[in-house]
């Protein structure tokens, strides 16, 4: 898989250097120039790094994904013997696949509450719901293969086989749901190609993916783990730490308790009613929106290279703040004062300044985007 380098990166944003009016170069100013030079290249390395660490998402979808293959390729040839993969891109013999093109699963089995599940589609829709029975409820239909479910009092495994699949250039179209109900506390893991996911009220941990459908998790606990590279992110009621990403949607998380790391490369990120004590969030070309309280002992990071950021604290807020835009402006509620040699007119726009008696660090660095801070 190919990515960007930081030495590129890094080339790109100088390269910027030059076209910005009035900018120290013009000037002359040399100290101010290594300055904002200093700048770039350390807002390029970030741009880098999540660039980086985006790839390596999307490569382990792709490396997920071809482990399916594999194993069904595998259970294809000791099972099928009409099982052939030719350069037409059938995967199965077709009269085969076409008799059970369409199968559907409707059960109820005893289950416990401190079991796992791990679902998984092509192009489907995903919903798995928790409740307050010792038993785990499967509603599945597939349009475009066989189900295939693996059940035991504390573990349950669905999965759909590819048959036919427009994917691999039969023309086959067809859809795939999931409605899956569990006891409160199982362990979800959900994964979804081309489709949706929506997990509420299982109160346990959570793992959800999609390559190119939304991902919605409501009222789950220790660690959840949400992510889609091409639909939006979205998480509420949480009680746990949290790593939600996106490469093209927004990433939405409200009501929040415990650790979070948000990401995007194009989208927005909006954080609203967090109490955490490490928060990081970063986009690439998004705004960034912060509503929460501020531990004294925490540590709150938020970048962007080509959004606003904006931040809601309370009035009673303790932090040492560092501040820091290119070509926007900084609009605080709280008061600033310039230490001895800061001037508001040079470019990077750095400030550094403390609320209160301090305690929490508070970090937030954009480009090209203003920096907002509000009281609450």
């Amino acid at each position: 898989m190919t990515t960007m380098s930081r030495p590129f990166l890094a080339m790109v944003a100088a390269a910027a250097l030059v076209t910005v009016p009035g900018s120290p170069t013009a000037l002359g100013a040399q100290s101010a120039e290594r300055g904002v030079e200093r700048s770039i290249e350390r807002m390029a390395e970030e741009l880098a790094a999540a660039a980086e660490r985006m790839a390596a998402r999307v490569e382990k979808q792709a490396t997920l994904m071809a482990t399916r293959l594999e194993r069904e390729f595998a259970r294809k040839r000791n099972s099928d013997p009409n099982w052939r993969s030719n350069d037409g891109g059938s995967l199965f013999d077709r009269e085969g696949a076409e008799q059970q093109a369409r199968t559907s699963i409707d059960t109820t089995v005893a289950f416990s509450s401190d079991g796992s599940i791990d679902l998984s589609n092509i192009a489907g829709e995903i919903v798995v719901t928790g409740w307050d029975r010792r038993e785990a409820q499967i509603k599945a239909t597939s349009e475009r293969g066989r189900l295939m479910l693996d059940l035991a009092s504390s573990r349950l495994t669905l999965e759909e086989e590819r048959r036919g699949s427009s994917t691999w250039g039969s023309g086959r179209r067809g859809e795939t749901r999931y409605e899956v109900s569990v006891p409160r506390g199982v362990r979800v893991v959900a994964r979804s190609t081309s489709g949706s996911i929506t997990v509420r009220g299982t109160g346990g941990a959570v793992e959800a993916s999609s390559t190119s459908g939304d991902v919605e998790v409501t009222d789950a606990t220790r660690r959840v783990e949400v992510s889609s590279i091409s639909g939006d992110v979205t998480a509420r009621k949480l009680r746990g730490n949290v790593d939600a990403t996106s490469v093209s949607g927004d990433v939405d998380l409200d009501d929040v308790e415990g650790d979070v790391r948000a990401e995007t490369t194009s989208g927005d990120i909006v954080l609203a009613g967090v109490v955490s004590r490490d928060v990081e969030a970063s986009t690439t070309s998004g705004e960034v929106t912060f509503a929460g309280d501020l531990s004294n002992d925490g540590r709150y990071e938020f970048h962007s290279h080509s959004g606003t950021i904006a931040l809601t604290i309370p009035a009673s807020t303790n932090a040492r703040f560092s501040v820091e835009t290119f070509s926007g402006e900084l609009d605080s509620a709280f008061p600033i004062t310039l230490q001895p040699g800061d001037r508001s007119s040079r470019r990077p726009r750095r400030f550094e300044f403390t609320v209160g008696n301090g305690g929490a660090r508070v970090i937030a660095e954009t480009f090209s985007g203003d920096l907002e801070i509000r009281k609450r």
